[in-house]
């Protein structure tokens, strides 16, 4: 494993992680979600905590932007221009945060972020907002940076009346933005990615054979199945995270 130049102690880590990514791609070229929930759940039983959001958002990438590519018809910019806008200030703040708090506190509260915004009514949200993305971006980007997971623009954009492809490719495209940004910020606060590249491009490799595979799984499942398999997925991420937390806290 020396000539990927991963440590010893994480060779390991390279298969299992390589896999998550491969099964993140297809879930989230099919369902538009779930990928970054099967990631946090791959990277949290082989990296260090100290690694596990910093590689999140290097794993997700490969994801999403191919995603963006493969969807990049169905983009609606006034979703993702915005998104984007708030974003880039959120992980600005959240990065610089994300190092003093402690790993019991993310852990418990990526799970009830995601438990939250999953189970969340179908509301009103636009009306009373003059730029609502800019504003979801900003939130989103900073529980995202601090919790590997946002989860606001998942809830959200369900209730937008956006086809299920138009689903995929903004949220691709708002994302993959949103983790450039991530990356850089931690890259700045300390966090030295050099050890993983390896690893990651193998996985970035992974994913984008997996958006073509749930690529053609979107085609043949039905509206009602994605956003059943959606809120499946996100709720048992959830409570496996939160009691793995609660357990060692």
């Amino acid at each position: 494993m020396d000539v990927f130049g991963i440590p010893a102690e994480l060779e390991h880590a390279v298969y299992v992680i390589v896999l998550g990514s491969f099964l993140a791609s297809v879930s989230n070229a099919a369902f538009s979600t779930g990928g970054a929930m099967i990631i946090l759940a791959f990277t949290s039983t082989v990296l260090p905590v100290s690694a596990i959001v910093p590689i999140h958002s290097t794993l997700l990438i490969g994801s999403t932007a191919s995603r963006a590519i493969v969807f990049r018809r169905y983009i609606d910019w006034r979703i993702a221009g915005p998104f984007l806008a708030g974003s880039i200030v959120a992980v600005a703040l959240g990065a610089r945060l994300y190092f003093e708090l402690p790993d019991s506190a993310i852990g418990i509260a990526i799970a009830t972020v995601m438990l939250i915004a999953i189970w969340l009514p179908q509301i009103s949200w636009r009306p009373k907002l003059r730029h609502p993305w800019l504003i979801i971006g900003f939130v989103h980007s900073l529980l995202s940076t601090l919790f590997a997971y946002g989860a606001l623009l998942h809830a959200v954009i369900l209730h937008t009346g956006l086809q299920r492809r138009q689903v995929v490719g903004t949220m691709a495209a708002a994302l993959t933005g949103m983790g450039l940004f991530k990356i850089a910020g931690y890259a700045l606060n300390g966090f030295d990615y050099r050890p993983f590249l390896a690893m990651i491009l193998l996985a970035m490799a992974a994913a984008f054979f997996g958006t073509w595979v749930g690529k053609r799984i979107n085609d043949r499942v039905s509206e009602r199945v994605f956003r059943f398999v959606f809120r499946v997925l996100v709720t048992i991420t959830a409570i496996r995270l939160m009691y793995v937390h609660m357990a060692n806290s």
